[in-house]
């Protein structure tokens, strides 16, 4: 199923307006059903892409409603690339991995309570320890988040 990210999903262009509803929240941008409906999307999911021609890295893709999705731009983000609340900017957005980061893997793999642990996570919590752990730059930072969120 291409929501998951192991099949090669389709890379989806379209543009959209940053939004911010108060000054105290993360801009967003909106994404219609339409555009991503190739995607047969179930959930949140992960995605990777630019926005404005500038690389947002890997960003949680979120429902809103039976028509929109939006993904939040951080702040730093915004001020890196330029963005303000009513610029349109030109999306592009592919389904990120699910592949667990190697120190995770490696973990789950090697000790029962470590599978144990991760196995009764819920999906969504699964999907936040494994982008938790793939932010980190460090091995070492990656395989502290690894143990840490598998108790």
């Amino acid at each position: 199923m291409a929501s998951r990210g192991d099949d090669v999903a389709p890379t989806i262009t379209l543009r959209s307006r940053v939004e911010r509803h108060q000054p105290d929240l993360p801009r967003y941008v909106v994404v219609p059903e339409s555009a991503v409906a190739p995607w047969k999307l179930g959930g949140t999911t992960v995605v990777e892409g630019t926005a404005g021609g500038f690389d947002f890295g890997r960003r949680s893709l979120k429902r809103w409603d039976a028509d929109r999705w939006f993904l939040d731009l951080p702040g730093k983000w915004c001020r890196d690339a330029g963005v303000s609340t009513g610029d349109e900017v030109e999306l592009t957005l592919r389904v990120a991995s699910s592949a667990l980061p190697a120190e995770l893997a490696r973990l789950i793999g090697e000790s029962a309570s470590a599978q144990a642990a991760w196995q009764r996570l819920t999906a969504s919590q699964q999907r936040m320890l494994r982008e938790h752990v793939l932010a980190a730059k460090r091995l070492e930072t990656r395989e502290r988040r690894a143990r840490r969120g598998l108790g």
